[in-house]
């Protein structure tokens, strides 16, 4: 009896160790070890835990600076967005107050008006380049004397092309703007020599008698595309050259212009001749245009540009500068060096 209950009690206190057992079979083969009833279990070793990377900072956006609010106050942009708002406001509602501010605003621009308008003069006379007088004078006499000129020019020009050209003159009989504009022709052929060709469309002569030594359409007048009478053409014989004048009325000095202008363009006058006769100096002028620029002018440099641009042509000898002896020693009546 004592032995059973001695059994049970062994098999009691091993119970709770038999997974253990299981386990760790090397208990019941490794005899070195020898023979243990309790096999101490190893300790786990706990996980370090994960440590998370810190969030990357948020990046910080500087912001840009503003941007101006339109031009500034007063200035010249300002008051011409600004300017009518103020009237309207006045107009609308006629206060003083409403009104004094309209008025004061237009005061300033009047002011600036002034003072740009003094500016520009006082530039003006300095360069020469700027002063519209170079051109051509601003005084009364000064200006006539200049037209004088030209006119003389002019019609030293116009005997010369009558030498080379005569003017084709298609009429009708009928038509009254044809018998004013004969008598221009026949002035013209009496003062520089033009030989006239009278042509007539529709057979008839013209009231006035002029031109009674016409000859009739024959087909003429369609080739040059005719459309209404008086027309002209200016032809060079020799050349068999028909360069058209104009279909319609036109006065003396109407007449003078095209025909230099187109013995100027078929090159019977050179363009200097041409230049003489237009009463002011074109040669200053310059014909700038985008394309005709040096690709590398930057926009500060431009000015200088244009300023050696009249000063190569004022020195060129285009404008007819007289050259001033250089001496060193003093002007005794004037004083300059």
């Amino acid at each position: 009896m004592w032995q059973v209950i001695i059994f049970l009690a062994l098999v009691l206190l091993l119970r709770p160790n038999l997974p253990t057992l299981a386990a760790n079979p090397s208990q019941w083969t490794d005899h070195e070890r020898g023979w243990f009833w309790y096999e101490p279990i190893p300790e786990e070793i706990p996980e370090e835990p994960q440590v998370e990377p810190p969030p990357s900072p948020t990046p910080v956006t500087v912001p840009a600076p503003a941007k101006p609010q339109g031009p500034p106050p007063l200035s010249a942009e300002w008051i011409r967005e600004n300017l009518e708002k103020y009237q309207r406001l006045a107009i609308d509602n006629p206060s003083p107050e409403n009104v004094a501010a309209y008025l004061y605003i237009q005061r300033v621009m009047l002011d600036k008006s002034q003072r740009f308008s003094e500016q520009v003069k006082h530039v003006v006379q300095l360069d020469p380049f700027l002063d519209q007088g170079t051109r051509r004078p601003i005084a009364s006499y000064g200006g006539a004397q200049f037209s004088k000129e030209a006119r003389t020019t002019r019609q030293l020009l116009m005997a010369q092309i009558a030498q080379q050209a005569g003017i084709f003159f298609f009429f009708q009989g009928s038509c009254g703007h044809c018998e004013i504009q004969a008598p221009v022709l026949h002035s013209m052929q009496e003062r520089y020599g033009f030989v006239v060709f009278p042509i007539s469309i529709d057979g008839q002569p013209l009231k006035n008698g002029l031109f009674p030594k016409y000859v009739m359409n024959r087909g003429q007048a369609q080739r040059l595309q005719v459309i209404q009478t008086p027309a002209m053409f200016l032809g060079k014989p020799n050349t068999r050259d028909i360069i058209p004048l104009g279909q319609s009325t036109m006065s003396m000095d109407q007449l003078e212009e095209r025909i230099l202008t187109a013995a100027r363009d078929a090159g019977w006058i050179n363009p200097e001749e041409y230049e003489r006769t237009r009463g002011f100096k074109t040669e200053m002028a310059l014909d700038l245009k985008p394309d005709s620029l040096p690709a590398n002018l930057k926009e500060q440099d431009l000015i200088p540009y244009i300023q050696k641009l009249y000063s190569q042509r004022l020195t060129g000898g285009g404008v007819g500068v007289a050259s001033l002896p250089e001496t060193k020693e003093n002007c005794a009546e004037c004083g300059l060096k």
